[in-house]
């Protein structure tokens, strides 16, 4: 398997210094990003993949369930904390393991081993055309092909299906990287459809669904050249 790349956010210089030299010893991994707060981490996160995370829990400015709630990626979480008192919270957010700080190197490698089985699963049974995305604090597994269209939410971006819909913390632009241009299309600075869903269109609306979402002008000529193609 591929080495696994990782980031550690951490606000102790002395248990951050400590992680990273672990992390550099285990030829199964690669650090990428150091952060000794979760507001700078976020920045970075937010827009860039990675494998396992290690996160503190108890850190000024944001703490890491903040952090957790306002990450929109979804690597595996590995806590390393002081504090035994939040296991039982930590798992509810899914997390891969939770480390007692001081933690020794046989710990640790339990905790790889197990992050590593998780993204290996992940790999292997994803389909192309499933993606995961977090809503309501849960990894939930959305088959894009049954998207109808998705629109900006502030912070978030709503995502329509037939089914249900589904809210994630995320920009338009980043959402649409992650499931790809292939049959979408952003029409306007706030919607992003589907086009095989599209119903109906003229040059100022598009209607799917029994809704009609608007049109920006400088899309036009593209929309309909996408959906004469798909035609």
């Amino acid at each position: 398997m591929r080495t696994l790349t990782c980031a550690l956010v951490e606000d102790s210089n002395v248990h951050r210094i400590l992680l990273e030299k672990t992390i550099e010893k285990n030829n199964q991994l690669e650090l990428k990003y150091s952060f000794n707060n979760g507001i700078d981490a976020l920045k970075i996160l937010n827009f860039n993949t990675i494998d396992i995370l290690f996160l503190d829990i108890e850190m000024p400015l944001m703490n890491g369930f903040e952090f957790l709630s306002r990450l929109q990626s979804n690597p595996q979480i590995v806590i390393t904390s002081q504090n035994p008192i939040y296991a039982l919270q930590a798992y509810e957010f899914n997390v891969t393991d939770y480390l007692l700080k001081p933690f020794t190197k046989i710990r640790f490698d339990i905790a790889i081993k197990k992050a590593k089985e998780k993204v290996k699963t992940t790999i292997q049974e994803l389909p192309e055309h499933k993606i995961i995305v977090k809503h309501n604090l849960k990894q939930v597994e959305l088959n894009i092909h049954t998207i109808l269209w998705i629109e900006a939410l502030g912070d978030y971006v709503k995502v329509i299906t037939r089914q249900r819909n589904y809210v994630v913390l995320s920009t338009l632009s980043a959402f649409q990287k992650k499931i790809g241009k292939q049959h979408f299309l952003r029409i306007h600075k706030s919607y992003i459809v589907n086009l095989k869903m599209v119903e109906r269109y003229n040059h100022q609306y598009i209607e799917i669904h029994d809704k009609k979402l608007p049109i920006s002008r400088t899309k036009n000529l593209e929309l309909d050249k996408l959906l004469n193609y798909l035609d």
